[in-house]
């Protein structure tokens, strides 16, 4: 059975690296930064002009679906426990993720949130196990359901904030959620393995990386 598309093509690295950390590594611009790390001619070690935690997320960027357990396309639905998972032990201040409860996307998204120690809430709504991809086409992650799953995890009362963070294949979905839940809604990547990226210095690594 072929793998899973984890989008890994879809990945973006230029919008999170500046002129002078490519040029302090001895690269002319961040196009050839990125195409030397990518043929593995420059190292992320060697690379001075990077925070810890910005060599970190580059490197799980790198690593690509290397990172995550094998992931078999399915052809049906999997579904995994849709509700709050909570990551890290959080706070009232952590940020709230939100996706559908395919056990891919869980599968994903453990493996991503391994390489940190920062805390998260993870909202899985109830999308019958789809996918995102297919939730979306099926019509199963939706600003109601995303709202109900809001209301039925009492989500206002766990966090102090009304920010939430959706996948970038949602992003049309973005105003519509807004105004279905009153939340303060941000599009993410696409690629799970953007995050550390996106979300820079908050991706603390695990202590002793």
């Amino acid at each position: 059975m072929p793998a899973a598309d984890l989008y890994v093509q879809r990945l973006q690295w230029l919008p999170y690296l500046t002129l002078e950390e490519c040029r302090a590594a001895g690269a002319e611009n961040c196009e050839d930064f990125l195409a030397r790390l990518q043929n593995r001619t420059l190292s992320l070690q060697t690379a001075p002009g990077l925070s810890p935690q910005k060599r970190h997320a580059l490197q799980i960027a790198l690593e690509g679906t290397a990172l995550v357990p094998p992931v078999e396309a399915l052809a049906l639905p999997q579904p995994t426990r849709p509700g709050l998972h909570e990551i890290n032990e959080p706070t009232p201040a952590s940020p709230v993720l939100v996706t559908g409860n395919s056990e891919i996307t869980l599968t994903v998204l453990t493996a991503v949130l391994a390489t940190t120690i920062s805390p998260f809430y993870l909202l899985l709504v109830d999308t019958l196990g789809d996918t995102l991809d297919m939730a979306l086409i099926y019509e199963r992650f939706t600003p109601a359901r995303i709202a109900a799953a809001c209301e039925e995890e009492a989500l206002a009362v766990r966090v102090s904030h009304r920010r939430m963070v959706i996948p970038g294949l949602a992003a049309t979905l973005r105003e519509p959620i807004a105004t279905a839940t009153g939340w303060d809604v941000t599009v993410g990547p696409i690629c799970a393995l953007e995050l550390p990226l996106f979300f820079g210095d908050y991706w603390q690594p695990p202590r002793g990386d």
